[in-house]
């Protein structure tokens, strides 16, 4: 019989017809012959049932009794795997591509039926078919008049095909969430680097146009927000719109492999096309605003235009003073005191109309006149003659600072006096500490002791006049606690 020789010395062919077997007994039957002719040496896997019967293409093997056949180098180099067929470019359907995106003197514009004539034959072909089809229209240059050529809605239209093809894969989105309607993420088609060129451009060019409309629908979203802030009528209604949301799209929504040479290019180009989303500083900036309405205090970075009147009878006095800031609000009230004077030092005694009462201490030096008041307002003012003179004032506890001029007459033992003047409004130092204090309880926050359980009485008087700022009350509070 044949055999291999160990050495390797003499290499005996693999098919070499083996030593004839002894001739059978006349009593034994001779078996028949296949009728198949023998082989040489190979490797068959049975194909016939995954791929239907084609014309075989000259890269394909050999085909033989319904069995593809493969030789050995070639099963190991597929790793044991038999391979399956790439798809093919259908003639009939290709040239009809071809005569519509080919132009010449007599045919020389893209039309849109032409288009749609094109998305019509690429839906006609099966999946594996139209990833070849249109690698071979990028190859030849159709695919980019192809793209160019298109409209938006028909640009989406192919986009869509080229999903339900399988070529394209995409992120879904995410729904618009909450009452004033947060927009939701857009879809986004992954950019694949196995993809034909003139597809990732259509793609990339999807992708800035997803994330310039989601920015767009945020500065859509806080100019609602905004509107709801300044119809608020309560610290509570402030409170539920709850904090204004910002708008994340991060380049990961691209879909780009690790591995992509151009990922950062890509990435890069994104982010610049479609810029940075809206600024949430005016909306916490019409939120201090409102918040300070509701809460009868002014903002900081107000003005206001401020005027007095008063007239003084022996220690009595009667006058009015009004105040119009730059937000339109116009402030009004009278006031009755009394002031009594001994040497250079005055002290002088007033309640207004709208209960409160305020104390201040003059100091009479002569062309140059100093007071301080209750409610912490220093006030310097200078004589220019008998008659006229100017002044300015600096409210440290308010964060106000101002000036204006003042005339005066007298007549016996009455005297009257008109002030015009305006202020400022600063930053309050309990909001500046607020600002950096990493555990104050903002507007938006939960208070922690709600989740403790803890009662509204229970809370220490400070920490309550805190949480008042920010609309809670003892209904609030029984209510968030569900009580």
């Amino acid at each position: 019989m044949s055999r291999i020789d160990s050495s390797g010395s003499t290499a005996i062919p693999l098919d070499t017809v083996p030593d004839a077997p002894p001739s059978p007994s006349p009593s034994t039957p001779r078996p028949t012959p296949s009728a198949t002719p023998r082989e040489r040496n190979e490797v068959q896997a049975y194909v016939a049932s995954l791929f239907p019967s084609t014309p075989r293409r000259s890269n394909e093997p050999a085909v033989s009794g319904g069995r593809a056949t493969l030789s050995a180098g070639e099963l190991l180099a597929l790793g044991g795997r038999t391979k399956a067929r790439s798809g093919e470019v259908p003639s009939g359907a290709y040239a009809e591509i071809q005569s519509r995106l080919t132009r010449d003197l007599a045919d020389w514009k893209v039309s849109d039926a032409d288009v749609r004539t094109v998305h019509a034959a690429l839906g006609q072909l099966q999946s594996s078919d139209y990833r070849a089809t249109l690698e071979r229209m990028e190859r030849e240059g159709l695919l980019k008049t192809y793209l160019a050529e298109q409209s938006p809605d028909a640009r989406q239209s192919f986009l869509q095909q080229a999903e339900s093809k399988g070529v394209l894969h995409r992120l879904a989105g995410t729904p618009a969430s909450g009452p004033l309607g947060f927009p939701g993420r857009p879809d986004f088609f992954r950019d694949d680097s196995a993809l034909p060129g003139s597809l990732r451009q259509a793609v990339e060019s999807h992708a800035i146009a997803a994330g310039r409309s989601f920015h767009a629908a945020h500065s859509a979203y806080l100019g609602r927000y905004v509107k709801a802030v300044e119809e608020a009528r309560s610290l509570p209604e402030l409170r539920k719109l709850g904090a204004p949301r910002e708008a994340k799209l991060s380049d990961s929504v691209l879909g780009l492999d690790r591995g992509d040479p151009e990922r950062e290019d890509i990435a890069a180009r994104w982010r610049n096309s479609v810029g940075t989303p809206g600024s949430l500083n005016w909306v916490y900036q019409a939120i201090n605003v409102k918040q300070r309405e509701l809460l009868g205090e002014r903002s900081a970075g107000t003005f206001a235009l401020k005027g007095k009147a008063e007239v003084t009878h022996a220690s009595l006095q009667l006058g009015g003073e009004g105040r119009l800031d730059s937000r339109g609000k116009v402030d009004l009230k009278t006031k009755t005191g009394m002031e009594l004077k001994g040497g250079p030092v005055a002290v002088k005694m007033s309640r207004d109309s709208k209960g409160e009462v305020q104390s201040e201490v003059k100091l009479d030096l002569g062309i140059l006149k100093v007071s301080q008041s209750t409610d912490g307002e220093l006030k310097l003012a200078m004589g220019a003659g008998k008659h006229l003179g100017s002044y300015a004032t600096l409210n440290l506890k308010e964060a106000e600072f101002g000036g204006g001029v003042f005339a005066k007459v007298e007549a016996g033992a009455s005297k009257g006096e008109v002030r015009l003047g305006y202020d400022m409004k600063g930053l309050k130092s309990q909001s500046a500490v607020e600002a950096v204090d990493r555990h104050h309880v903002g507007l938006f926050d939960e208070p922690p002791e709600l989740g403790r359980g803890l009662t509204w009485d229970a809370l220490p008087e400070a920490r309550r006049k805190s949480y008042e700022r920010n609309g809670w009350n003892r209904e609030e509070w029984g209510r968030a606690q569900g009580h």
